[in-house]
């Protein structure tokens, strides 16, 4: 039987926009945090590095952070993926260099449950935030979250990855069908890997009921 596995960053593939980001300038009080990102884009320091100097800058309460995230919005398209992806038992995760504590609300606020989230930690304390990275490794300094290994952990299966940031290039790398924009898709014409260019998500869906794989993963789950 074939095997599929989808993987989605999180900030400006499942969003539009990038939400961290927007946290970050909007409750870090001063304006350390681009020094901080400019320094990771210069490869100087690592993303876990960077993202524990800029969230542990930020000041704000929990229930104020839920406020700011509650109308960020989810791909319209995403739920027509995750109904396609279930009828056939395809796994869906998001791998991300985000948080868990920020990403489970936006979802659970558009509606979307049971999809697996495999991303940065935050505690809270008071209005301080702190972060810890259990998926750090070392040997993939560009994100902070070691998406490849995530993907490496299946590689019997079809890896299907979409994503825009430096921080999703070494998952890139590791798969087997890349949707790609913005950094992401730069860093791979450079490097000349092939994509799949998106915007939106729909690109992604259209494959997916198009794409062969797809119809024998439904014929062998009805069989």
């Amino acid at each position: 039987m074939p095997e599929m596995r989808l993987y989605f960053d999180f900030d400006n593939t499942l969003t539009a926009g990038d939400v961290l980001d927007d946290v970050i300038a909007t409750f870090s009080p001063d304006e350390r945090w681009r020094r901080w990102e400019e320094a990771w884009m210069q490869g100087c320091i690592s993303a876990r590095d960077c993202l524990r100097a800029q969230v542990g800058a930020l000041r704000v309460t929990r229930e104020a952070l839920l406020r700011h995230l509650a109308p960020v919005r989810i791909d319209p398209a995403f739920p027509g993926i995750l109904a396609w992806a279930r009828r056939r038992g395809v796994e869906v995760s998001i791998v991300s260099d985000s948080f868990v504590p920020l990403i489970q609300p936006i979802l659970r606020n558009n509606g979307i449950r049971g999809v697996r989230v495999l991303a940065n930690e935050l505690s809270f304390a008071g209005d301080r935030l702190v972060p810890s990275f259990p998926h750090y490794d070392p040997a993939f300094p560009r994100s902070a979250n070691a998406k490849a290994r995530h993907l490496a952990r299946r590689r019997a299966a079809t890896n299907v990855f979409a994503g825009d940031g430096r921080s999703d290039l070494d998952a890139a790398l590791a798969a087997d069908i890349v949707f790609a924009k913005d950094i992401l898709a730069r860093e791979l014409a450079a490097r000349r890997v092939g994509y799949r260019p998106f915007e939106t998500l729909a690109p992604v869906l259209e494959f997916l009921e198009a794409s062969g794989l797809g119809q024998a993963l439904a014929a062998a789950a009805s069989a």
